[in-house]
């Protein structure tokens, strides 16, 4: 089989997907991904890796990080999920997703090495492995991976060499049905990245969550550092009046992890014009603005209540006073209410929608009428459950600003949606 194009890239990937819903909660241990890694030639040990885990802030961190080893010379592969304009986001060099030839040539010659593995993986194992294939493959300086869910029974943990430096973002309530219903569960989750040796680092954080890293790095002989995000843009002295906080808060953590590689490795120190540009780059659907039909419309996932009050805190520091109309769905598996109560501050009305999109999915989309419920009476809230209708209305209407939140699956859907945006 020979694969062409993204199209039939994503059909071949298809047979993959319902493994993750028999998967996800149960069994998803190392030791699934583990025969295939060898099968692959371990590429995994290869690779010097900067592993990011946390509730929030996951994707921004790495991106950053990935733009900031590219400004000081290093060619580094990024690995992200879920993907949100193409399935080769994915599998970035530099910072860029490959081209869709050398994807497309890449994964048919992958695909037909997977085919001899003991038990077939799922669809996030599959293109993690496929990553790491490939940047061993590139010769890469740095491998910057983002955890799936949780981390140490992450795929993403087989990367477990004593030089991997560890990020560990803000620590939240998110996936309680897998990951634990408390935040010492959780965070025992997302410090399981860290192994013999690596190093950890991560802001400070509650006194609970931070007694568990300082117990897992004591026992696994690995070194704790952790800071603060004023203590980062005093000493970055860059201006960030005009850069969401949430986004200034994640790029400062790349870059303290940044400096931390400078001293180990000897990279090059970066002059404040290029870090600026490391700082203004465009990450998809994260506080992702664009002008359509003369409005403003942002594009900003967000799935969680601290992922949500991150977003309004934002968009409230960069849109003062404005009261935006908002297109948000949401899966079926999210504590929704207090996302929607925190919401309802910022929105002038509401549309709730749905989605199809499947990708790694392992669940619905919440049912459009039910989100709407929690809306109702505190601002003016209609369901459309067609996304690309949702979306109409949203450029329909009065309002100069709109905002289209929640899923990322959602967002990827509106997005693929030709035309519509």
């Amino acid at each position: 089989m020979t694969i062409r194009n993204i199209q039939e890239a994503n059909l071949a990937l298809q047979p993959y997907i319902p493994l993750v819903a028999q998967l996800t909660g149960k069994d998803t241990t190392l030791a699934r991904i583990q025969p295939l890694m060898k099968l692959l030639g371990n590429p995994q040990d290869a690779l010097r890796v900067v592993h990011v885990a946390g509730t929030s802030g996951k994707t921004s961190t790495a991106y950053y990080l990935s733009a900031l080893l590219s400004a000081g010379g290093k060619k580094n592969g990024l690995t992200v999920s879920p993907h949100i304009d193409s399935v080769a986001e994915r599998v970035q060099v530099n910072g860029k997703p490959l081209s869709e030839q050398e994807f497309c040539q890449e994964l048919t010659e992958f695909l037909t090495i997977v085919q001899k593995a003991p038990e077939p993986p799922s669809y996030f194992e599959l293109l993690y492995a496929f990553s790491l294939w490939v940047f061993a493959r590139q010769n890469v300086d740095y491998a910057v991976i983002e955890t799936g869910m949780g981390g140490l029974h992450d795929a993403t943990n087989v990367a477990s060499r004593p030089d991997k430096v560890c990020v560990i973002t803000d620590i939240g309530l998110d996936h309680t049905h897998i990951l634990g219903k408390t935040l010492k569960e959780i965070a025992t989750q997302k410090i399981g990245i860290a192994h013999e040796n690596n190093q950890v680092f991560t802001y400070s954080q509650s006194q609970e969550v931070m007694a568990v890293f300082k117990d897992w790095t004591d026992s696994h002989n690995a070194v704790l550092h952790h800071t603060t995000q004023d203590a980062e843009a005093q000493a970055s002295g860059l201006d960030f009046s005009g850069v969401p906080n949430y986004q200034a808060r994640n790029w400062l953590l790349g870059h303290w992890v940044y400096g931390y590689l400078v001293k180990r490795d000897n990279l090059p120190s970066l002059t404040s014009k290029v870090l600026l540009q490391t700082l203004n780059i465009k990450i998809p659907a994260r506080m992702d603005i664009r002008r359509v039909k003369g409005k403003t419309i942002i594009m900003d996932g967000a799935h969680n209540l601290q992922k949500m009050s991150a977003l309004v805190s934002s968009f409230k520091q960069l849109y003062p006073g404005v009261k935006p109309a908002i297109v948000i769905g949401m899966k079926n598996d999210k504590d929704y209410k207090d996302v929607t109560a925190t919401l309802s501050t910022l929105a002038a009305k509401v549309i709730t929608t749905s989605f199809t999109s499947s990708q790694d999915l392992p669940v619905k989309s919440m049912d459009p009428e039910l989100l709407a419920e929690a809306f109702k009476g505190h601002v003016p809230t209609e369901a459309i459950a067609d996304s690309a209708a949702a979306t109409r209305a949203l450029l329909d209407s009065p309002e100069p600003v709109g905002l289209i939140t929640g899923s990322f699956y959602l967002l990827s859907e509106i997005r693929n949606n030709k035309g519509l945006l």
